[in-house]
């Protein structure tokens, strides 16, 4: 099975990406999805945010992900605090699902993972290659500002919270610039499937 690393800046158009790759038939383990799944109310995860943050973050037992955030993005300290909370279970839940598509006997497995990197996955052989999807800081702070409805200091935040696009960029096997339009977009994801699927055909030969 070839595995696949999708990752990019906030608001870089990642998830566009990965809708397209699904689009094409490759199946996806979304990290965002899988963070969500284990905060959901009763889980253990979510009691011990709840024990870290206080119980004003939780409202009629869901995670208030936008209080939250407020706290996390202005203070490099709650960030790590929440983060070691987070990952040993997204990177659990993570290996349950990819282990579930290798049984399944799929070519190509992608993993859309927005903290690739600042996660080591580059490092510990759970990609072959690796996708980052990128856009200025412009556009980013635009996209944030307007979809997320944030200030123009909280999307500041957010964007300084993750690695520098500079540094994903030079880790990259394939860019995919999305400062243009969606049909830009569209044109170099196709491109690169073709790319995957022939790399897919001789990395199942090995």
């Amino acid at each position: 099975m070839l595995t696949i690393g999708l990752t990019g800046g906030i608001a870089t158009g990642k998830s566009t990406v990965s809708a397209l790759l699904r689009q094409a038939g490759f199946p996806i383990v979304d990290a965002d999805i899988v963070a969500r799944e284990v905060v959901e109310p009763g889980t253990p995860t979510l009691e011990k945010i709840k024990l870290a943050f206080g119980p004003g973050i939780i409202d009629n037992g869901v995670l208030d992900r936008r209080k939250l955030g407020q706290i996390v993005f202005e203070d490099g300290a709650q960030l790590k605090k929440l983060n070691d909370i987070m990952q040993p279970a997204i990177s659990s839940a993570m290996a349950d699902k990819i282990n579930f598509w290798r049984l399944q006997n799929v070519p190509i497995l992608v993993l859309d993972v927005p903290l690739l990197f600042e996660r080591d996955y580059d490092k510990n052989k759970s990609v072959d290659k690796i996708i980052v999807v990128t856009a200025s800081k412009e556009i980013q702070l635009f996209r944030l500002e307007n979809r997320d409805q944030l200030s123009n200091m909280e999307a500041r935040n957010r964007v300084k919270a993750q690695l520098p696009m500079s540094q994903k960029i030079a880790r990259a096997d394939y860019v995919i610039d999305n400062n243009g339009r969606i049909e830009e977009l569209q044109e170099q994801v196709t491109v690169l499937i073709k790319k995957i699927k022939e790399i897919a055909s001789t990395h199942d030969a090995k």
